[in-house]
């Protein structure tokens, strides 16, 4: 089962959510974000993979981290830590192919990820990726500003890999907005490595979508694959 395209409840929930956890003025930061790039946008998904039984690399990181599977009674956390979510359309996503990891330490819920064997709506590309049978693909990642600069991030994706390797799961996949240099270099860390990319723009709305692949082909939208 995909974790599916918003319905129209699910965006006013989410709104809402955001409304009150992150306040008024990021809401609007974000609308006028939206509405200027579906006016004119260019912009480049990099797509990373880790085998799950591969080398593990030394990743710095504070003491005392955990990384758990959330569960459906963790809906009103998730609100209130991340904001991206209300309690119910968060309860709502957690399928048999769609989980989502928190990382917490001293400070409570630091960081979320989400995780699906099975196939991801991706709003920026107006799409589902989904990832090679048998393989999983990490995105939504978010870690709170105060906790970011301590390795939460790698932390949360070799766990997650960890987690893959005793799943069955061969191959763990992320995709990374190409100007978010932090969270590339965080990615990098864990042991990603690139193996493509998908470079999508838009003019009033309209979206033009190219997937390059590793030889260097240029195609219109397939692989981890992208299904309209």
């Amino acid at each position: 089962m995909p974790d599916r395209r918003p319905s129209p409840l699910d965006r006013v929930l989410r709104t809402a959510a955001r409304l009150r956890r992150r306040g008024p003025a990021e809401l609007a930061g974000v609308a006028r974000d939206r509405l200027l790039a579906w006016v004119r946008s260019e912009d480049e998904l990099i797509m990373l993979a880790r085998r799950s039984q591969g080398p593990v690399p030394e990743v710095r990181h504070d003491p005392g981290l955990a990384l758990r599977v959330a569960s459906a009674a963790d809906g009103e956390l998730y609100e209130r830590a991340i904001g991206t979510e209300s309690a119910a359309t968060f309860r709502r996503r957690l399928t048999a192919t769609t989980r989502c990891f928190f990382v917490e330490g001293g400070d409570g819920l630091l960081h979320a990820s989400w995780v699906t064997t099975g196939a991801a709506w991706t709003r920026e590309i107006d799409a589902y990726v989904v990832p090679p049978p048998g393989d999983a693909y990490v995105y939504e990642s978010f870690t709170r500003p105060e906790a970011r600069g301590r390795g939460v991030y790698p932390f949360a994706l070799l766990g997650i890999c960890e987690w893959a390797a005793g799943a069955g799961v061969t191959t763990v996949w992320v995709a990374v907005e190409a100007g978010n240099a932090p969270s590339l270099k965080a990615i990098r860390k864990a042991g990603f490595e690139r193996v493509y990319e998908m470079r999508f723009g838009r003019r009033w709305g309209r979206l033009t979508l190219v997937v390059e692949r590793p030889d260097g082909a240029v195609t219109p939208g397939v692989a981890a694959r992208v299904e309209g």
